[in-house]
């Protein structure tokens, strides 16, 4: 067990937790080749920066959303010690991935810096309640480490903010400098987790460094009963063959966590186990014949 009752203890107390070492070397090393699928190191950067010249052009927003093509950063997406975790702390089994989303900072790039605000209005049409299986759950994997020239995630306990209203979801320094003077950064390695509540005040700090990069995994978590919370519904991308990829390689549980039925979910009949063998012609079915 990866993230113990230590850990969901401290996230309960403050709000937010770090799980350091969360992915194994094997783990980390797949996951940061797979994402230089996408953007490169800051070494190729420094090197040809007229070879990516859109870095410099969306300095702020390069981020790029499940499903992955290759397997390891949709295997972080749906670790199995994160779901297991995460019906943990919700207390049940149903529980489903709203958002996953890589992050790439560059130093000397772009305005990093953010101000304390809180991640709710974009996931859920009400206001978030931090109690059950209405908890959503936030979590950033470090595919490199951060310290505090590299934009560190800032965050305030709970212990400080259990009255502070949670409207207006933005704060600045000038109208709440209470808040700041109790917001802490996170210093983490490659492979640590950080784990925060939708009620959690937060912001990015600042790229100050001269040269590096912030390579980040961002997710987010809530139960499958609740269907006024949640970022994403991923059947909008069924058509992807990176999704129809993963699908067919992906445990039961893992497929469940993107909204694939279950095994012994009542929509499973002869009918559709011959329909969904079609669609997905590598995916073992065997799990869904059961009785």
């Amino acid at each position: 067990m990866r993230i113990n009752d230590d850990h969901l203890s401290r996230l309960l107390r403050q709000g937010y937790v770090l799980v350091p070492g969360f992915l194994t070397a094997d783990e980390l090393s797949a996951a940061r080749e797979n994402m230089l699928r996408y953007v490169p190191t800051a070494e190729e950067l420094t090197a040809t920066p007229e070879r990516y010249s859109w870095v410099f052009d969306e300095a702020e927003h390069l981020q790029t959303e499940f499903p992955f093509s290759g397997q390891a950063l949709n295997h972080v997406s749906t670790h199995p010690e994160i779901i297991d975790f995460v019906s943990r702390l919700l207390g049940t089994r149903r529980v489903v991935l709203s958002q996953a989303a890589i992050w790439a900072k560059y130093a000397g790039t772009g305005d990093f810096e953010q101000g304390l605000h809180l991640d709710y209005q974009g996931n859920t049409l009400v206001a978030p309640r931090d109690d059950g299986d209405y908890r959503q759950v936030n979590m950033i994997v470090y595919y490199t480490d951060v310290d505090d020239t590299l934009g560190p995630t800032y965050v305030v306990s709970q212990e400080h903010t259990r009255d502070l209203p949670l409207w207006p979801t933005h704060r600045t320094r000038k109208k709440d400098p209470a808040l700041y003077r109790n917001e802490r950064p996170v210093l983490a390695k490659a492979g640590d987790l950080l784990i925060f509540g939708m009620r959690t005040w937060h912001r990015a700090g600042a790229v100050t460094a001269v040269a590096g990069t912030r390579f980040s995994h961002h997710l987010v978590y809530r139960a499958a009963d609740h269907g006024f919370q949640g970022y994403q519904l991923w059947s909008r991308l069924g058509e992807k063959q990176e999704l129809q990829a993963f699908l067919e390689r992906a445990t039961p549980r893992q497929r469940a966590a993107i909204g694939f039925p279950a095994p012994g979910d009542s929509y499973w009949n002869a009918e559709t186990l011959a329909a969904v063998a079609l669609r997905y012609p590598k995916m073992d079915m065997a799990p869904y014949r059961q009785e």
